[in-house]
């Protein structure tokens, strides 16, 4: 058979010659190129080559912009210049040189080799000042022990402020009575422009109350010492030495009648004598720790080494960070003024020993199960207390501080266990309730009485919960954020599982009802008059369409734009989200969470219904959402300190409101609280009086009188007549035990509602039966 010629305007491949040669032609002939014996490489003969991959523009693009950002500064070196607050150009300094620069000059100080020099000691000593209730030195030099630290919280404390600016200073307050205060506006190194400028907004003489916050001690051990002891040695001379000081830093919160602020400081614990000296600046402002060996003029060699130290380890956590952040620039603030804080730790009681406060620390945060056993120790703010003084020399005031309560580190997580125990059992008992109750209402004629808006309340509060949760456990940051997270995960799903499951379950059985109440209704057909009117040109007369509700309107335009519905209820959560944990709008969204009933009332008053939820249910969830609440504001010492609120009885007062009458509902009626004009249409009243049957007429049954008293569900005799001796309130009983439906048959109450949970028609005669 001849070779057949390919149809030059044919795209396919002619046909390959008996001899194995190349085809005869590729598409269109003129257009056929001549190929190599064998083909190209790698290239299977008869078969187009594939093309060549392009240049991505986007990677040459990154590879472009990378090695020009990296030839700029030398790698990772920051930018030479910023712009400054008022468009002057500045050197941009990072927290990580800055702290070079900090190390270098201290250094060089220390050495005699540097131009930093060190500030002048403060001109009043904090620790001349202190009550003599307050100064222990006596006992240090007898060698007595005192208490080891302060570490955790210290709260509730009372504060004594003197203005030393006055040209006689006031001594009335008890508190500095016999304690000899300078006026230091009678020395010659006062500015009172400066003081002016420092004390800025604040009224330093309005200050009541002082608390300690998130104070941390670490012991050191000088380093000299440390070299001296031989790790390797098994004798009593490898005995690590017991440390003299310990490193402090916290927050100091002033409180005044109507506002509050916040120092950051640092400083010494001299463990031989229970003294501290710290620094402290506005939360604002950055504090500088090479100030404070000024504090301790008696040990200044020493505690300079000890903040050589300090600088050193910060240093090297900035290092080790690999972070340029840049030093914050200081931000406006109602006040400026430099605080110098004395505080007295006071010795132990007779008969208390060091070891045994030492050894049920060690139980509290570490424990091996030996804390029932160990006696538990006084603790530092009994008795005499922690006391001490605050001075503001360059502001010309002085505040003395006693009273208040610790609340030491281990203490407090042991608290925040128990916490997050408690907290997760009345959040698992709020769950395990609601699938109970989902459990309960399967039936759609039992989905139709329950309240969506009782639902979503119920989700609502569950997320707001999770998101205090869930906060408080993330800004802790300690051993304390884990446990504050299982309750918030109970929450969670509440929130997210089963709450919403149920919400939805919700709404598609009760949207045909919905949409029945939102038909307008039909428009009266023309009279004769209207008509003739018409014919005669009056239109002046005609009948509007009747205006549907603004309620009515919105339904149907989320309805008809099922989008806006999504955009609405983004917006509300995340308006929610910005002001629910405002410290203001914390007790309304309290109240709104324990509204949770309030839904279910209305439904039941407004579709005559009852028993639309389990009484368990109903006193269970309550005492879950009391929980929480009672414990925030009514527990004295609870975990987020915050101090108790009277008005949170009010909660538990509307709570138990809201249960009375829902219990009252399915006992007296749905709308049983209502006036008559505003209930609605009574239903059908399945608990008639029934007359006493005549004995002539014992066969048959009338309109009263129903024909059997056995209930066809359960075939059990059904007693109708109470006893008359009986009171009222009995005989409403015993009728609520019978029902009578309106075909006339007799059942026990339980059983029919037990069979309406299934279907809605009679057992007997298959007629529909009204809401029971």
């Amino acid at each position: 058979m001849p070779d057949e010629q390919p149809d030059p305007r044919s795209p396919r491949q002619g046909r390959v010659a008996d001899n194995g040669g190349l085809p005869t032609t590729v598409g269109n002939p003129s257009l056929a190129m001549p190929m190599p014996p064998g083909g190209f490489p790698g290239v299977f003969v008869g078969e187009p080559v594939p093309p060549r991959p392009q240049r991505s523009l986007s990677s040459m693009l990154f590879l472009t912009m990378f090695f020009f950002f990296m030839s700029q500064n030398g790698g990772n070196q920051v930018p030479i210049g910023t712009v400054g607050p008022d468009g002057e150009i500045r050197e941009r300094v990072t927290e990580l040189g800055l702290l070079r620069q900090h190390v270098k000059e201290y250094e060089g100080f220390i050495n005699g080799t540097g131009n930093w020099t060190e500030p002048p000691p403060p001109q009043i000593r904090a620790s001349s000042l202190v009550p003599a209730r307050f100064d222990h030195d006596d006992v240090a030099a007898r060698g007595g022990a005192f208490y080891p630290n302060i570490t955790g919280w210290y709260r509730r404390a009372m504060a004594h402020p003197v203005d030393l600016v006055k040209e006689q200073v006031n001594q009335s307050d008890s508190f500095f009575r016999g304690v000899p205060l300078p006026a230091v506006n009678e020395t010659g190194s006062w500015n009172q422009t400066l003081a002016d400028e420092l004390r800025g907004e604040f009224d330093w003489m309005s200050v009541t109350s002082w608390d300690l916050r998130s104070v941390v001690e670490r012991s050191i051990v000088p380093e000299k010492e440390e070299r001296e002891v031989d790790a390797t040695q098994e004798d009593e001379d490898s005995v690590a030495l017991e440390p003299t000081w310990a490193w402090v830093r916290g927050i100091l919160a002033v409180g005044a009648p109507n506002t509050s602020l916040e120092y950051r400081f640092y400083g010494l614990h001299h463990l031989a004598n229970g003294t501290y000296e710290l620094f402290s600046l506005h939360e604002s402002q950055r504090v500088d720790i090479r100030t404070i060996p000024t504090l301790y003029p008696e040990h200044h060699n020493e505690t300079v080494q000890i903040v050589l130290a300090e600088l050193k380890k910060d240093l090297q956590i900035q290092e080790d960070s690999l972070l340029l952040t840049d030093v914050r620039p200081e931000e406006l603030s109602v006040t400026k003024c430099p605080l110098l804080i004395h505080l007295s730790l006071p010795p132990l009681p007779p008969g208390v020993q060091l070891e045994d406060v030492l050894q049920y620390d060690s139980e509290l945060s570490n424990p091996t199960g030996l804390l029932f056993s160990l006696k538990k120790p006084p603790m530092y703010w009994q008795g005499v207390g922690l006391g001490g003084v605050i001075v503001g020399d360059q502001c010309g005031f002085v505040a003395g501080l006693d009273r208040g309560r610790g609340v030491p580190l281990d203490d407090f997580g042991r608290k925040t266990i128990n916490y997050a125990a408690y907290a997760t059992l009345s959040q698992l008992l709020v769950l395990f309730l609601l699938v109970g109750q989902m459990e309960r209402t399967r039936t759609p004629s039992t989905l139709a009485k329950v309240s969506l808006w009782t639902i979503v309340l119920i989700a609502l509060s569950d997320s707001w919960i999770f998101s205090a949760h869930l906060v408080t456990g993330v800004i802790s940051d300690n051993r304390t954020s884990l446990p504050m997270l299982v309750p918030g995960f109970a929450a969670l799903c509440t929130a997210i599982v089963f709450g919403p499951r149920y919400a939805v379950l919700l709404h598609r059985i009760q949207a045909p009802e919905r949409i029945i109440s939102r038909t307008p209704p039909r428009r009266a057909p023309s009279t004769a008059a209207s008509a003739s009117g018409d014919a005669t040109g009056d239109d002046s007369e005609d009948e509007s369409e009747p205006s549907m509700p603004w309620t009515d309107r919105v339904a149907n335009l989320l309805s008809t734009y099922p989008g806006l519905k999504w955009l609405g209820a983004v917006a509300l959560m995340f308006i929610f989200a910005q002001i629910a944990l405002m410290p203001s709008v914390i007790p309304f969204v309290l109240f709104a969470m324990q509204s949770i009933w309030v839904p279910q009332i209305y439904r039941n008053a407004l579709r005559g219904s009852n028993g639309a939820l389990g009484h368990g249910f109903i006193i269970g969830t309550s005492i879950g959402r009391l929980a929480l609440p009672l414990y925030a504001l009514a527990c004295p010492d609870n975990v987020f300190f915050i101090d108790n609120a009277d008005w949170v009885w009010g909660m538990v007062l509307w709570q138990v409101v809201q249960i009375a009458v829902l219990l009252a509902q399915d006992r007296f009626g749905p709308a049983f609280f209502l006036p008559k004009r505003f209930a609605p249409a009574e239903g059908y009243d399945y608990h008639p009086l029934l007359p006493v049957p005549d004995a002539e007429n014992a066969v048959g049954g009338t309109d009263d009188i129903p024909a059997e008293t056995t209930c066809s569900i359960c075939m059990e005799e059904v007693n109708t007549h109470p006893d008359p001796a009986d009171g009222p309130l009995l005989n409403l009983n015993a009728r609520r035990s019978y029902a009578v439906a309106p075909c006339h048959h007799l059942f026990h109450t339980k059983c029919l509602q037990q069979w309406m949970a299934v279907k809605t028609i009679c057992p007997l005669c298959k007629r529909p039966l009204p809401p029971l």
